[in-house]
């Protein structure tokens, strides 16, 4: 019984800090992640999580009050996503853009559609 009532005050305690510690995007994040991706790949530029990084980062403005900061585990999690994508899959997004934006949302926006 006294195990009980530690432990599970514990578990909970436990439970609280994994989901703290896990990052969370919001589906906005996600979207406008997609869009630069899938811009960078159909433009034959660099879709590493350091190109998109430096467009990010790169487009604020010295004077913003809020400036936009890249989320690196989301910039290596739609890479993670490119990766498991089939061959024919990245090359159709290679040539077309809103193929791109279907598949990558697909994955990462599941039962939503992305707005061009």
């Amino acid at each position: 019984m006294l195990k009980l009532k530690f432990l599970l005050p514990l578990l909970i305690v436990i439970s609280a800090l994994v989901w703290w510690l896990t990052p969370h995007y919001s589906d906005e994040d996600k979207a406008y992640y997609i869009a630069m991706f899938c811009t960078l790949t159909h433009d034959g530029r660099g879709n590493t999580p350091q190109d998109m990084q430096q467009i990010i980062e790169g487009s604020n403005s010295d004077y913003a009050l809020q400036k936009i900061h890249f989320q690196r585990g989301l910039g290596e999690h739609l890479q993670t996503v490119w990766q498991d994508l089939s061959p024919e899959q990245q090359q159709q997004a290679h040539q077309d853009r809103n193929s791109c934006l279907r598949l990558m949302s697909e994955k990462l926006l599941p039962g939503q559609e992305l707005q061009n």
